[in-house]
């Protein structure tokens, strides 16, 4: 496992907050992930108080008390953080160690904490993008960690936000690809867009990669857990749902869940459309165990299709506000197809 620095003495868990009703610090709760933990944290009955950047506050979070500042500029905000009274605080948006460190220099001492990581700081995910296999599934806590740095990205470094939040004695808990509703990253998109254009067909490769995912209702259940149990500090968890469909069958739940009549048709995965690469064949998987979460707080994804069809219902109702209608690589795709087995 990646070494935690040492603990820090402003910032060392003490016991666990009252479970009754807590005052919560959501740290960038007003999209998506943040947003689910913020609602069910009120839904709850505990106190909120979200930091963010933004300036508009979704209509749903208007009832809980609000921040508005960058990041970067949290540790002059520090008491208004203290003056909330805060039990605890959770970090859905730190992207990197100095994302991390500025929380921890704004946040009050003595705190619960809970940061939310991926499970991109996994050995497996680095090899995922250099095309090699190195590790037995499913992967679990103890599976070996990246040591290739910044894959995503020269912003993005989960593995540094881990160590700064380690040090401080929180809750990591590492999510899967999560899915629900306010997606702004639409990953649904590859599917819903040829439903929504009316296309009959859908190419795809051999679909077997296997990536675990979870819902965003789930995740703020896992917070939940993490602090009104009172286990896991200082210990990271994987959050994921007990079960992984193929790429293939995710994406025809997908249309199932839409109601809609889309036929998924095999092409070559060198023919495959940009967008739906990841329906190729994979050199190594990201299935992973959620095992030592149910073990340790309780906690369990929502098994229920419901869920999906909830999901995929918003993100119709929700299009991109640029929707790529352009299908000209479908098309190649399927020319493709039939030029090979005119061939064959």
């Amino acid at each position: 496992m990646f070494a935690a620095v040492g603990r820090s003495a402003g910032h060392a868990c003490g016991p666990a907050p009252n479970v009754g009703r807590m005052r919560v610090i959501v740290l960038g709760g007003t999209r998506f992930v943040g947003r689910a933990i913020a609602e069910a944290l009120a839904t709850a009955g505990h106190a909120v108080l979200v930091a963010h950047r933004g300036i508009n506050e979704p209509a749903d979070l208007r009832g809980m008390r609000h921040l508005h500042a960058d990041r970067g500029e949290w540790p002059r905000h520090a008491t208004e953080f203290a003056e909330f009274g805060a039990d605890a605080a959770v970090d859905v948006s730190a992207a990197n160690g100095p994302d991390a460190r500025a929380a921890l220099a704004a946040l009050p001492p003595g705190i619960a904490l809970v940061a939310l990581s991926s499970v991109d700081v996994y050995r497996a995910y680095a090899s995922l993008h250099s095309g090699t296999q190195t590790d037995p599934l499913p992967l679990t806590e103890g599976s070996p960690l990246r040591t290739a740095r910044h894959i995503d990205g020269p912003k993005w470094e989960n593995l540094d936000v881990e160590a700064a939040y380690l040090g401080a004695g929180a809750t990591i808990l590492r999510l899967g690809v999560v899915y629900g509703e306010h997606d702004y990253q639409h990953r649904f998109e590859p599917v819903l867009r040829r439903i929504r254009a009316g296309r009959p067909q859908l190419p795809v490769g051999g679909g077997g990669f296997l990536w675990s995912r979870v819902y965003a209702g789930d995740v703020a259940r896992a917070v939940l857990a993490a602090l009104e149990t009172g286990q896991g500090a200082g210990q990271c968890l994987n959050i994921v749902e007990d079960q992984t469909s193929p790429m293939r069958l995710f994406y025809q739940q997908v249309i199932t869940a839409a109601s809609a009549s889309l036929e998924l048709v095999r092409v070559p995965d060198e023919a495959l459309p940009p967008d739906l690469e990841i329906t190729g064949t994979p050199s190594q998987h990201l299935l992973i165990s959620p095992s030592k979460a149910r073990d340790v707080l309780g906690w369990q994804a929502t098994a229920d299709p419901r869920v999906l069809r909830r999901a995929v219902a918003w993100h119709l109702s929700n299009p991109p506000r640029a929707a790529d209608a352009d299908f000209a690589a479908d098309d190649n795709a399927f020319a493709e197809r039939s030029r090979l087995a005119a061939s064959g």
